[in-house]
């Protein structure tokens, strides 16, 4: 409803816009092909095509399908086979707060349908987060036309509906990437739009509700709720009334979750509770500033059996209180893990990119450092082109990577923000045909 009501409302304002200006120019009466939906169209069956094609719905069978979205598919199988919201790991380890809720529950919905683990689930699953990406299509084009015009918003839909780096995460990765990955980006255009000048109560309700979805599916993203509040009443401060709607009805939607984890733990988590965890892994004796793998539940069978033995709150406890004496004890090392995380955030990682026998991981992290330097140039050029909105763009660009500079800073995580830098890059490129180059050698004509 939030999301129909949305465009439908955005569409139908730019329709008569258009029609009243110029008749000839109604967009309705332009192709479908020239229509934001045949990109999103376009979209969606590629990935579906690269799906099928591919057989990437083929997940490794390897630890018991472990890979087939990890602790989410634990949980998700848990909740199919009847024992709830459970078990992260192999064993049975009772109730957990390990993930947020929204994924784990659609994914349990389409186990209980088409099979725990199987072929046809994967399938269904990579095709609910294509069309999550393709749909992004459409957030992106209406970020863009507010912000940069309609070449720049049309350019960048086609970069994500076509580039291939961004095809692989919905048609590969079964996780709540691309779903976050699209509700963020709706946050950021109804944003733009309540900063316009809409006052109307449904809207402000509508925002609330978005995250309170945003939250219960990635808690890490309520980061930017603060700053999409600030960016309207800054504008709009006459709308003080419809941001605390918006809080509460965030607050309400997300309640019933908190309720529940203080029912089942004793103690307050705020959706999930697995952050010591992954600060205890990334911050150790044995670590670099990455995720070392033998302190994690799931890769090593004695900790596997420890948690169990102790129980989800304990056993975070105790991690918690690992990394915190690593940080007493190292601040310099913490300090040194952290500028490093800070780096790999926006180059990748060092990996293996082993093709035909070459390694190409120098080039992988070429080509992320690339998307960076475009995407902030393209941030600083809007910014002193005073395009409204950017405000926005820098705080997904700077806030939001902070915590992942203290825990692994994988390129998944980066994806969510990836819309926004498309339209950055996007338009910078754009904004460089007005550059012209006298080269000393060129000869004029006489």
């Amino acid at each position: 409803m939030l999301y129909s009501d949305l465009m439908e409302d955005r569409i139908t304002k730019d329709l008569s816009a258009a029609a009243a200006a110029d008749p000839q120019k109604d967009p309705s009466s332009q192709p479908f092909r020239r229509s934001i939906l045949f990109i999103v169209l376009i979209a969606f069956l590629l990935r579906l095509a690269v799906i099928t094609v591919g057989h990437t719905y083929r997940i490794t069978p390897r630890r018991d399908h472990f890979q087939f979205a990890w602790e989410m598919g634990r949980i998700a199988r848990s909740i199919a086979t009847g024992h709830g919201f459970s078990s992260p790991t192999d064993l049975d380890t009772g109730p957990t707060a390990w993930m947020p809720p929204i994924y784990p529950y659609i994914l349990a919905g389409i186990f209980k349908l088409f099979g725990v683990y199987s072929a046809a689930s994967a399938w269904v699953i990579l095709a609910f987060n294509s069309l999550a990406e393709a749909l992004t299509c459409l957030t992106i084009y209406r970020i863009g036309e507010r912000i940069f015009g309609v070449v720049v918003a049309r350019a960048s839909a086609w970069v994500w509906a076509l580039f291939p780096y961004i095809i692989y995460w919905p048609v590969r990765v079964v996780y709540e990437t691309s779903l976050s990955t699209f509700l963020l980006s709706l946050a950021v255009l109804l944003t733009l739009r309540l900063s316009d000048g809409t006052s109307r109560r449904r809207v402000w309700l509508d925002f609330g509700l978005l995250w309170g979805l945003i939250v219960l599916t990635n808690p890490a993203l309520v980061s930017m709720l603060p700053f999409c509040l600030v960016f309207v009443l800054y504008q709009r401060p006459q709308q003080i009334a419809g941001g605390l709607l918006c809080v509460l009805t965030t607050a309400l939607v997300v309640s019933p979750w908190l309720v529940r984890n203080y029912e089942v733990f004793g103690k307050f988590i705020f959706v999930r509770d697995n952050l010591p965890m992954e600060l205890s892994m990334a911050n150790n004796e044995e670590s670099e500033g990455f995720w070392t793998r033998d302190q994690h539940p799931a890769n090593d069978p004695a900790t596997m059996l420890k948690f169990q033995q102790l129980g989800e709150a304990a056993f975070m406890r105790e991690r918690g209180q690992e990394v915190r004496q690593f940080i007493q004890q190292h601040p310099a090392r913490f300090a040194g893990f952290t500028l490093k995380r800070a780096m790999y955030f926006w180059i990748s990682p060092p990996q293996a990119a082993i093709y035909a026998g070459y390694d190409f991981m120098v080039s992988r992290h070429v080509n992320f450092f690339l998307e960076a330097a475009f995407a902030f140039v393209g941030l600083w050029l809007g910014i002193r082109n005073r395009k409204h909105g950017l405000f926005l763009f820098a705080c997904l660009l700077i806030i939001y990577p902070l915590p992942y500079y203290i825990v692994s800073p994988y390129p998944r995580y980066k994806h969510l923000i990836e819309p926004e830098m498309t339209l950055l890059i996007v338009y910078l490129f754009w904004e460089s045909r007005r550059v012209q180059i006298h080269w000393p050698f060129h000869k004029t004509s006489a």
